[in-house]
């Protein structure tokens, strides 16, 4: 019986397939394949290659949420844009053309549940963080302040203790 390839391997393989050029894996040579770690370290879905200019995100295709990342200003992400290999990847994409998608679980409904990578201009992406951080900042200086609604009012019925709130910051 063959050895396998590693998933590095198999990527390795198909990159230089595609470039036309030839690669001996360690199959190839006779070795052992490097064995994958299994202890929850290594992500299941990963996306090899960058688009310039833009920031990736995967989305799961629940409850109106891959509508709400296209009113947002998110795209589609087609196989040609990240080099064709992404792992975990469905191949048999017939029914969404071009779009990159991934089988993360089980639907709601007992099908399969997707999840689609999509991308957003860099700038754009930037401009959220900054107003989420933006938001984040209020909550911690109302915090910091004994007030713990975001309008900034008093913070009746909740237990700040006696000598106010302290932040030690090293």
């Amino acid at each position: 019986m063959p050895k396998a390839l590693s998933m590095e391997e198999k990527v390795i393989k198909a990159t230089a397939k595609a470039e036309g050029k030839q690669v001996r894996t360690s199959v190839d040579r006779g070795e052992r394949p490097r064995r994958g770690v299994f202890n929850g370290t290594s992500g299941k879905l990963v996306v090899n290659g960058e688009i310039p200019g833009y920031h990736m995100h995967i989305f799961n295709d629940v409850a109106g949420r891959i509508e709400e990342a296209l009113s947002a200003g998110y795209e589609f992400v087609s196989p040609d844009e990240i080099g064709g290999i992404a792992t975990n990847v469905v191949s048999r994409n017939t029914d969404l053309g071009d779009r990159v998608r991934f089988l993360v679980g089980t639907a709601e409904g007992g099908g399969g549940l997707y999840a689609y990578l999509m991308k957003i201009h860099q700038d754009w992406y930037d401009e959220d963080q900054e107003e989420l951080q933006r938001a984040n900042d209020r909550v911690d200086s109302a915090i910091r302040s004994g007030q713990n609604t975001k309008a900034g009012t008093s913070a009746d019925g909740f237990y700040v203790p006696r000598d106010g709130i302290k932040m030690n910051r090293n």
